[in-house]
């Protein structure tokens, strides 16, 4: 038995966090599933699925802590781009906030850590194999 794909599943307030994602990282937007408890809004590129979560009842809002190494559990994604300049770009116009970086790793690799509109941490890489 193996795992054939994993897919991300965050829970929002709102679509906010959907147009995020969908216009920063050139997601797809599939069609959305209703359900009884709210909406799933799936986005999809090659190879990752991120679903976002809207509850009919609105979820409490966590405070992520100030530093996502901070505290255990699942705390950042890390998305691997082809620019990071302009996902630096549309983090920004989108709502984001940038925590660190742009960092030169050598070898051609750069990264940046950033915050989504929601406060999740996104690792956000660039030139890894």
């Amino acid at each position: 038995m193996t795992v054939s794909r994993i897919e991300v599943g965050l829970v929002s307030t709102d679509e906010t966090l959907v147009n995020f994602f969908a216009t920063v990282f050139d997601l797809e937007r599939l069609p959305v599933i209703t359900s009884s408890s709210g909406v799933v809004h799936p986005l999809q590129a090659s190879g990752v699925t991120i679903k976002i979560m809207v509850p009919l009842r609105p979820p409490t809002v966590a405070e992520p802590p100030a530093v996502f190494i901070g505290a255990t559990g699942i705390r950042y994604l890390t998305m691997h781009v082809t620019d990071l300049g302009t996902i630096t770009d549309r983090v920004l116009a989108g709502g984001g906030h940038l925590l660190t970086g742009p960092i030169d790793l050598g070898s051609g690799v750069r990264l940046a850590v950033f915050r989504d509109p929601d406060g999740n941490a996104l690792e956000v890489v660039e030139g890894a194999p």
